[in-house]
């Protein structure tokens, strides 16, 4: 028996679990990495800083807009370079629906990233 398979689906369930209690909705609203990623870097001037923080935000607010599934599936395929198929595998569902929900998902973060708030 492979364990890599089996310690993912562990973490899956365990990442959903923890996304549906409620130490998780404080958590997100503390955001402890959103304050660490603000911190401007020495180069940048106040002005690039302000775009930079302006953009993340938009990023995240974009990403929190996209389904449960959709987040999933485009976290496992971009964030952790997971194959199409290893996606399905893991997600337990076709090939098919893992593009159809990273096609959707791509396609809203542009439509919202385009549009400027």
């Amino acid at each position: 028996m492979t364990w890599c398979p089996w310690v993912v689906r562990v973490s899956i369930n365990a990442c959903r679990d923890r996304r549906r209690s409620g130490w998780w909705k404080l958590w997100r609203g503390a955001s402890e990495i959103e304050a660490e990623a603000n911190y401007p870097n020495a180069e940048n001037t106040p002005e690039e800083a302000f775009l930079s923080r302006e953009t993340q935000g938009r990023i995240w607010h974009a990403f929190d807009a996209l389904s449960a599934r959709q987040r999933e599936v485009f976290v496992l395929r971009h964030v952790d370079d997971w194959s199409t198929e290893e996606v399905a595998e893991m997600l337990g569902i076709s090939t098919g629906s893992v593009k159809r929900y990273l096609f959707r998902a791509v396609r809203q973060l542009r439509r919202v990233l385009r549009d400027r708030p």
